[in-house]
């Protein structure tokens, strides 16, 4: 809950994703080169297919790094339970309304922008 007058204040994420094998292992090194890019007050959110390796987890923690890691598993279990919940069980259906009905449509915007509206 963000409170009164918070929920709509403008957040600036800075996205990655990686579409890796399954076993293979974001390390500490990917997770830090995102971070830097991050200025301040700006949030990170690392997706992957993969999973992050434990040193990477370790550093993220320890550095209060402000970013957010989705694994592979944590990414099928969240776009299953979306297919579930809201589609009669049927992720290709899941999968299209998410790339294509979406109504408020993704920009392609600087982040100043967004931070001085």
């Amino acid at each position: 809950d963000l409170g009164t007058g918070l929920a709509g204040t403008s957040l600036v994420v800075l996205g990655q994703a990686k579409c890796i094998l399954p076993d293979s292992l974001v390390s500490a090194e990917q997770i830090a080169r995102v971070v830097a890019r991050l200025r301040r007050g700006w949030i990170g959110i690392y997706v992957t297919t993969g999973a992050f390796s434990e040193p990477a987890q370790l550093e993220m923690v320890e550095d209060q790094y402000p970013i957010v890691l989705v694994n592979g598993m944590d990414l099928a279990r969240e776009l299953r339970s979306m297919a579930r919940d809201d589609h009669g069980n049927d992720l290709a259906a899941c999968l299209n309304h998410l790339l294509y009905d979406q109504r408020v449509p993704i920009t392609s915007r600087r982040p100043e922008e967004i931070l001085l509206e």
